[in-house]
């Protein structure tokens, strides 16, 4: 994958951004792989010396590789620390590098992983199965490994977007900028399950690509706007056509100086991923204005 720098920043700032520790082994599918789309796995296997992508993309990702740097380097007290795993499932290596591993009683580890998260990922814990998943990986791998690590784990969020005004009027609003999440992993049978799962869904994507699903392009809903004649605002948004009929017919004699304006739901992960290029599925969302 070629690196670019259309912002023409310093060299020592491209050196920085582009720094990169990942495995590039064809063998080897780290558990934020196994965990993310096959069309992705399968097009930057297919295509990668033409894919690209510029160093201001990489930014958000610094940020989060600071964080654990900074919790890398401090010794904390019966932990073990970003350390990674490997194990062979099916003829693949599968590998995870979990955070912080805390000896509890000298019995039994705790997986701890830090993210660098909004707060509306708290309030509306949308990725709390993501992180149930890449816990439960590390928690197998761990296993593998010799280490009696526990169901039981906690995600350490640190916010991006604290606002210490919000906390101090909210009591619902999280009350500091750090925020401890427990979270209960799967046992070693649904672990290992999963993963051979995915292994095959990867490996089957390289013969037969699939599209990504809606809830892999963490794709909006569709919505339907009323709206007045001659305005810009909606009277209301509904979740679907029906709904927004319905809301329209209320109107009476009325109704016929209202419309209903379809507002399709848009993919986000396209707006991240670098394969966009060479996916023909981005090309017809984009065209079908599914996607920016």
């Amino acid at each position: 994958m070629k690196i670019t720098n259309k912002n023409k920043f310093p060299k020592y700032v491209v050196e920085w951004l582009k720094s990169d520790e990942y495995d590039y082994d064809p063998n080897t599918i780290s558990a934020t792989t196994l965990m993310g789309p096959a069309k992705i796995y399968a097009l930057k296997r297919k295509h990668w010396n033409e894919l690209e992508i510029d160093v201001t993309d990489l930014i958000a990702s610094r940020y989060g590789t600071a964080l654990h740097d900074s919790v890398e380097k401090v010794e904390i007290t019966n932990a073990i620390q970003e350390k990674r795993f490997r194990t062979y499932i099916d003829g693949k290596v599968i590998t995870g590098k979990f955070d912080l591993m805390i000896d509890m009683d000298q019995k039994e580890h705790k997986l701890v992983d830090v993210k660098s998260t909004s707060v509306w990922g708290l309030i509306y814990g949308g990725k709390d199965e993501e992180y149930r998943k890449q816990l439960s990986i590390y928690r197998f791998l761990g296993r593998k490994n010799g280490y009696n690590v526990g169901l039981d784990a906690d995600i350490m969020m640190v916010f991006t977007d604290w606002s210490a005004a919000k906390a101090k009027n909210d009591p619902k609003y999280p009350q500091t900028r750090i925020h401890i999440k427990p979270l209960d992993l799967w046992d070693d049978d649904k672990t290992e399950k999963y993963i051979k799962e995915r292994i095959l869904a990867l490996e089957k994507g390289m013969v037969v690509m699939p599209d990504c699903t809606i809830e892999e392009l963490w794709a909006d809903k569709t919505t339907y706007a009323v709206k007045k004649d001659g305005t810009k605002r909606a009277t209301k948004v509904c979740d679907s056509e029906e709904e927004a009929l319905k809301f329209k017919e209320g109107f009476g004699v009325a109704e016929s100086h209202y419309h209903i304006e379809k507002r399709p739901g848009k993919a986000k992960r396209c707006n991240y991923c670098a394969c966009k290029p060479v996916c023909e599925q981005y090309k017809k969302m984009q065209a079908d204005g599914l996607a920016d």
